[in-house]
């Protein structure tokens, strides 16, 4: 009798439907150093001596996977997270890109919490790993006056389109929606519509990578953010044009290159204004031995102009920062790490570290003219 029960019940479940499978991945990387950082150019009250401290670089765990809906339509997600390796601070599920979306002939469109091509072009030609860390030099050509112009950063609320690949081409469309309007005030206040568009196309096959794109933010609020709460009737727009390349030589040399300039905006009942900055980078990377490479970077963030700079107000607010790195993989996962990298402001710039910042995550410095320094020894793995 529970010999015919059983047959029965396989017998059941060969007969159910069957329905396609989501193949889910889960993948990461933990990555930590340990560094020695401090600002120097200060006077006593101001500078910041040298300080040891272990660092988490971009740890991250994630879960992707796609559905076959058939006629050549998939269904895709993913669902990533950082963490903190070092112990410190905090950890949040979906901190980095996470989103669903439809892939297929007609090209992929995604929502929810991006990285767009443009912000991917920083990260294709630095060389430090993963682009992450202190010596990132995204604070050059990712950052205005001291504020982050968000190209370098993932868009949250997003929908982005991006075409099929054409024999390495691609071109993408990505929105954000601010979801923060403001009507216009009564006493002739600007109304504010927070939202943000990017256009872009990367070129990218075999030892050449291209990318271009430009970007417009619709009153990110930048006054707000500095003064601390209201923006008091100012609307604001933040424009960004962006072109990066990277070549790599038969002899495993790389070379790469970027430009960047940024153009913010402000208009209210008293007026307009804008500030303007020009930022680039050069890096070259020389692998060798297999599983070995030292790299040099130097970024430049030319000094601000604009109606906002008359009388000479944006005087000596260039920077700059160079890096200097070795990595040795111990296997396709696991690789050692060594670098310095040195932040020179001039005397009215008191630019930090876009990651990991001497000074916090203030994005400056305590005063003007300090340079910001640091080196590290460090252990990335990937799963």
């Amino acid at each position: 009798m529970q010999k015919k029960l059983i047959a029965l019940a396989i017998a059941g479940l060969a007969s159910a439907p069957v329905f396609a499978q989501t193949n889910v991945t889960v993948y990461g990387v933990v990555d930590a150093t340990v560094e020695s950082v401090k600002a120097s150019g200060g006077d006593v009250l101001t500078e910041i001596d040298r300080r040891t401290r272990v660092t988490s670089n971009s740890s991250l765990i994630g879960f992707r996977g796609t559905e076959d809906l058939g006629n050549g339509l998939k269904a895709l997600f993913q669902v990533e997270s950082g963490f903190a390796a070092d112990g410190t601070g905090t950890s949040s599920l979906a901190t980095r890109d996470t989103f669903v979306g439809l892939t297929g002939g007609f090209g992929t469109l995604q929502l929810g919490k991006l990285t767009t091509i443009m912000r991917a072009a920083g990260a294709k030609v630095d060389f430090n790993p993963a682009a992450t860390g202190i010596g990132f030099q995204g604070a050059a050509y990712g950052t205005i006056g001291g504020i982050k112009t968000g190209i370098d950063e993932r868009i949250n609320n997003a929908v982005a389109y991006t075409t099929p690949d054409f024999s390495g081409f691609k071109a993408q469309l990505a929105y954000s929606a601010g979801e923060s309007r403001v009507s216009p005030d009564v006493n002739g206040g600007e109304g504010i519509n927070s939202q943000s568009y990017q256009l872009a196309g990367a070129y990218e096959n075999g030892p050449l990578y291209v990318s271009a794109g430009y970007a417009v933010a619709q009153d990110p609020q930048v006054v707000a953010s500095v003064l601390g709460g209201s923006a008091f009737g100012i609307s604001d727009k933040l424009k960004d044009a962006r072109i990066a390349a990277k070549y790599t030589f038969p002899s495993n040399t790389s070379i790469s290159a970027l430009y960047d300039r940024a153009t913010y905006e402000a208009s209210s009942a008293l007026g307009d204004t804008d500030v303007k900055r020009n930022g680039w980078m050069v890096g070259a990377e020389q692998k060798f031995g297999g599983n070995q490479a030292v790299y040099l970077q130097y970024a430049r963030s030319q000094e601000l102009d604009g109606d906002a700079c008359d009388f000479d107000a944006c005087d000596n607010t260039e920077f700059s920062q160079w890096t200097l790195g070795y990595t040795y993989s111990l296997s396709k996962r696991t690789m050692v790490k060594a670098y310095y990298t040195r932040l020179n402001n001039d005397s009215a710039s008191a630019a930090d570290f876009y990651l990991s910042g001497v000074n916090g995550s203030s994005g400056l410095l305590k005063a003007d003219g300090q340079d910001a320094s640091g080196f590290g020894v460090g252990l990335r793995h990937t799963f």
